[in-house]
């Protein structure tokens, strides 16, 4: 019986309790699974002053695999860039469950090598996930400097895993 997407879950970092995905910022997997699956809901809304000034926020997510068998040759990618053109999502992996002390903070050891692979070929490797096991995928979301008001910011990064 092969692997279902349904049993490729994402997670909340921060702590078991973490319920919220502002908090998501690494460290311990929290028992909270990442709810709608959309970048509005991992980062929140870009105030005033940050569309102003621009800015960098950072998030971490856990994808653990909760069926029985192990997922092969994970891909992580970016499938369509964000619909503004004053943001771009990057992401990375990260080998460890490293913490940053806030929102604004770069992963920094060990540091994480953010890209923006825009197809399957050009994907960052995740490996094989066994039965139970998780891997760390960071966000980074810039915004640049004078960015405007976008009603709905959407964006699709997906995970592929290969068949035996």
């Amino acid at each position: 019986m092969p692997i279902t997407s349904g049993q490729l879950k994402l997670y909340l970092t921060g702590g078991a309790s973490n319920n919220d995905p502002d908090l998501s910022l690494g460290g311990v997997i929290s028992t909270t699974e990442f709810q709608n699956d959309t970048l509005e809901n991992l980062f929140s809304s870009i105030p005033p002053q940050e569309a102003l000034t621009g800015s960098v926020k950072y998030r971490a997510l856990d994808l653990k695999n909760t069926s029985g068998l192990t997922a092969y040759d994970g891909i992580l990618y970016i499938s369509s860039e964000t619909t503004s053109t004053y943001t771009k999502i990057d992401i990375g992996i990260d080998s460890g469950t490293q913490t940053i002390a806030d929102e604004d903070t770069a992963p920094a050891s060990p540091a994480i090598t953010f890209s923006h692979p825009l197809s399957l070929a050009g994907g960052l490797s995740l490996g094989d996930v066994s039965a139970g096991g998780t891997v760390r995928l960071w966000f980074r979301r810039t915004v640049t400097a004078g960015a405007t008001s976008l009603a709905t910011d959407t964006g699709t990064i997906l995970v592929s895993f290969g068949t035996i």
